[in-house]
């Protein structure tokens, strides 16, 4: 009787909060940045690593507006990984004994997975007949796991089981859930890459016409 006590309460508190935030990191900030004062770039003093790859992208060692090339354009991502969406959790992982079939307790937790692309995956090829850019970008990949510590909060199914170790134990177990359910998040990465495509988008785009204005970029 208490074990189905347990599995209600742990079904009414297992809810996952399905908010997509679209995070705007400082790369994708950055990015729109670029799409809106492009021109002022030659003049700013660039604090970030987007915005001084983007300059010296434009800009040769003499000062002058160097052409598009490959080596060119991927000096704009000389930037390991760009984070663009976070994904929080409400959810409720279960421990058991050694059996695997004897519940211990029950945790809710709260937690946040972190999605982008890996920048130094990314594959160019500037076709200089047709004047077309093709940027093919990686599979967007889990960049990050996180559960908030002080969020968890316990269902026992017998007292004996809330021992000093407990807390350590339970959060080591939300870690492991919440990296599984983000490995079946399949509209996650479809989203993360989406995002990946404007943010590159916002940053090619500009440096493009910047330098040459006949070239046409794709994304893919």
């Amino acid at each position: 009787m208490q074990q189905n006590t347990g599995e209600k309460k742990s079904k009414n508190k297992e809810k996952r909060t399905r908010v997509i935030k679209i995070r705007i990191t400082g790369g994708v900030i950055l990015a729109i940045v670029i799409v809106c004062v492009i021109l002022k770039i030659l003049n700013a003093d660039p604090s970030s690593v987007f915005l001084k790859n983007t300059k010296d992208a434009i800009i040769g060692e003499e000062g002058t507006v160097t052409t598009i090339s490959k080596a060119s354009l991927e000096k704009v991502f000389e930037i390991s990984e760009l984070s663009t969406v976070d994904y929080s959790y409400n959810a409720v992982a279960r421990a058991y004994e050694e059996d695997g079939a004897t519940p211990k307790y029950y945790v809710a937790y709260e937690g946040t997975v972190t999605a982008g692309i890996d920048f130094s995956k990314i594959v160019i090829d500037i076709d200089e007949d047709t004047k077309i850019i093709t940027i093919t970008l990686p599979e967007s990949e889990i960049q990050n796991t996180t559960v908030d510590f002080g969020s968890m909060d316990y269902i026992f199914e017998n007292k004996k089981y809330e021992t000093e170790t407990v807390s350590q134990e339970a959060y080591e177990l939300c870690k492991t859930d919440l990296a599984r359910r983000a490995a079946k998040e399949n509209d996650l990465m479809t989203l993360a890459k989406e995002n990946a495509v404007t943010a590159v988008e916002a940053l090619v785009d500009p440096w493009v016409q910047q330098i040459d204005g006949e070239y046409k970029v794709n994304i893919k």
